[in-house]
């Protein structure tokens, strides 16, 4: 027969949370020391019911298994580019520790991974070197890019919008809502956009590489740009001004001798061409 324990709910949740994300307590908290507010002392046994043929432990196993299960399934769906990147396994380790070290506190799992280049960053195996491996580098870059993939897609902004088109005044054209700038030491996008086509791309050297990934009626499209693309883009989003992104990449982002108005003629014709632009 049980005995009468009285837990808080918000230290219960707590208890059961590291108890299914910590199951061999690698973070190094003591579930039990969640329950010091019970008004007796508990144990699994206290709380969880056990059955002819399991204990209350075993009981808790099967929850644990099947929850860790269930949490390393989505991280898996968020970052598949970076599950093939480390292999199945790598990716499955760092994984687990990361959902035990920061467990999610929202009830929306598409947020579970939000973190998890930061911890890559914090606990890449050559942090106590003095050279750094290239290869970490690009894990961590494609970690973010991958969880900024998901972001985007599921980001609200306004989707009744009209598309500029090539008879559009030009002082007219603004970015459309959703629309966003990347740069990486390694060639990311091709990395990742080669991988979902169903290709099997090794890990690559280093390149810097330049990107934006824009949404149009719920469907992404990534393009890659030049570097004065991309630091023209940037300005063109921080100011939202045609005219003003014009002046200032012509006076500190180009050669005195360059002619850019054609340059710009060809960009803005390729660009409104692929959806960048809104009236």
């Amino acid at each position: 027969m049980h005995k009468t324990v009285k837990i808080p709910l918000k230290d219960f949740q707590q208890w059961m949370q590291q108890l299914l994300l910590d199951p061999y307590q690698q973070t190094g908290v003591n579930p039990n020391d969640l329950l010091s507010n019970a008004t007796n002392a508990a144990s699994i046994e206290d709380v969880i019911c056990h059955s002819e043929k399991l204990s209350a432990q075993e009981h808790l196993g099967i929850y644990q298994r099947s929850y860790i299960a269930r949490l390393r399934n989505c991280m898996s769906q968020q970052f598949s580019a970076l599950e093939y990147a480390l292999g199945e396994a790598i990716f499955c380790a760092f994984a687990d520790d990361y959902l035990a070290s920061r467990p999610s506190h929202h009830y929306n799992l598409s947020f579970l991974g939000a973190h998890f280049a930061d911890y890559l960053e914090n606990n890449r195996p050559d942090a106590e070197e003095t050279v750094k491996e290239d290869w970490i580098d690009f894990i961590i870059e494609l970690a973010r890019f991958e969880y900024a993939i998901g972001v985007l897609f599921d980001t609200k902004a306004e989707e009744d919008y009209q598309l500029a088109t090539f008879e559009t005044p030009e002082e007219q054209l603004k970015i459309v809502p959703i629309f966003s700038l990347f740069t990486f030491k390694f060639p990311v996008r091709k990395y990742y956009s080669e991988f979902k086509n169903g290709k099997n791309p090794a890990l690559p050297l280093e390149k810097e590489s330049y990107s934006v990934v824009l949404r149009h009626q719920f469907k992404l499209s990534i393009y890659d740009l030049h570097k004065e693309q991309y630091d023209f883009l940037s300005l063109l989003k921080e100011h939202n001004d045609i005219a003003t992104a014009k002046d200032l990449f012509q006076t500190h982002y180009t050669k005195n001798d360059m002619q850019f108005e054609p340059i710009w003629s060809n960009w803005k014709e390729r660009w409104i061409a692929a959806n960048f632009f809104r009236v």
